[in-house]
C-alpha cells in the first residue's frame, strides 16, 4: 500500500475514523464516524473516501439550511415590524390564533415556506395589503 504523504506539511497521514464537527451562526453540528485520513504532524484531515465527503458536505448543507430557517426571533420581529399582532397573523397566514405565539416561543417550527414568506414580506412589505 502506498504512504500518503500530507499535501499541508508533508507528514504521513493515517486512516481513521473520526467525528467531524462544524459550528455555523454559534450552532454546532457533529458529522459522525467519517472515513478520513489525518496527518500524524499537522493534524491535518482529508476524506478518504468520496462518499464521506458528500455525507459531510451534505451534513453541512442542511445544517446551515436549519440554522437560517430556525428563525423564531426573525419571525416575531418581521411580524412586528409588518405591524401585525399574532393573532391576526394566524388569520392571514392560517395556522390558527395561537400559532404565532408557539412559532415565536419555540415550542413549534414554523412551516418552511412560511418563514420563507415571511422574509419576502420583510424586503418588500407592500404585498402584505393583497393579503388583508
Amino acid at each position: 500500500m502506498k504512504k500518503l504523504e500530507c499535501p499541508a506539511c508533508g507528514g504521513k497521514m493515517a486512516r481513521a475514523i473520526q467525528d467531524l464537527r462544524y459550528a455555523y451562526k454559534g450552532k454546532s453540528l457533529v458529522v459522525p464516524a467519517l472515513d478520513v485520513l489525518v496527518c500524524a504532524s499537522c493534524g491535518e484531515a482529508l476524506f478518504a473516501t468520496p462518499e464521506d465527503g458528500a455525507r459531510y458536505d451534505a451534513a453541512i448543507r442542511a445544517h446551515i439550511s436549519a440554522v437560517n430557517l430556525s428563525s423564531a426571533p426573525d419571525l416575531r420581529a418581521i411580524r412586528k415590524r409588518l405591524k401585525l399582532t399574532q393573532a391576526e397573523a394566524g388569520r392571514i397566514f392560517g395556522g390558527g390564533v395561537t400559532a404565532f405565539s408557539r412559532y415565536e416561543r419555540g415550542e413549534t417550527k414554523p412551516p418552511v415556506a412560511l418563514v420563507k414568506f415571511f422574509q419576502v414580506l420583510d424586503r418588500h412589505p407592500e404585498l402584505l395589503s393583497e393579503l388583508k
